[in-house]
């Protein structure tokens, strides 16, 4: 069974051969799950994390090309033609500054590809401080030279409701691996339901969101 439309992977399908391209930092890495689908755009990939996250990384984690704080990169201005920061912006104690330095670190007429939490459950990686509406995006771009192409959601109510029981079981049950597996399989089909009945009651809310803005 295909993983459900709104997962950020498949977002990132659509999303990367449009504006994906030259020189590319993957920021907020953790141990790299992107780097296969982005490196197919890319001429150059790199990676950036502070590496805090005890999810992201353990003993057999591949650890980023640059460790450091987000917040303040040692990269030059206007550097990258594409910039990605996916699920990061929840976890700094600073969005704005930390669309700043994406904003910084990009060429002019580049893309930032980002994305965040509008709805989900508490998770520390290591902090989980905000959570994203549009309208939230549209500042923080409006702030930092940023203009909004695009705005991709993830799921609907009925994604939404399933997400957040499925991301609490995740989160709670890691040591009952067998029934996380089952729990696994049963939900792959109920967000396949959940995504057709999102089609029939639509809402504003959802999952979260994935943004693509140029840099003016």
């Amino acid at each position: 069974m295909k993983p459900p439309q709104h997962y950020t992977k498949e977002i990132l399908k659509k999303v990367l051969p449009k504006y994906c391209r030259g020189r590319v930092i993957d920021v907020g890495a953790g141990h790299g799950k992107y780097k296969g689908l982005i490196s197919k755009f890319a001429d150059f990939y790199t990676s950036v994390d502070d590496g805090s996250s005890a999810y992201q990384f353990d003993e057999k984690s591949r650890g980023p090309d640059i460790v450091s704080n987000v917040l303040d990169m040692p990269l030059n201005d206007s550097q990258f033609d594409t910039v990605i920061c996916t699920e990061v912006l929840e976890h700094v104690e600073d969005p704005f500054k930390l669309t700043k330095e994406l904003s910084r670190i990009l060429k002019p007429g580049g893309y930032v590809i980002f994305s965040s939490s509008w709805v989900a459950p508490y998770h520390q990686e290591p902090k989980d401080y905000w959570r994203f509406s549009r309208d939230a995006y549209q500042l923080l771009c409006e702030r930092n030279g940023l203009k909004i192409a695009e705005i991709y959601t993830k799921g609907g109510f009925f994604s939404l409701i399933l997400y957040f029981v499925n991301r609490n079981i995740d989160l709670n049950t890691k040591k009952i691996k067998k029934v996380r597996a089952a729990l696994g399989r049963i939900n792959m089909v109920f967000e396949k339901i959940a995504e057709k009945m999102d089609k029939l009651y639509k809402t504003k809310d959802t999952i979260g969101h994935l943004v693509v803005a140029k840099k003016l």
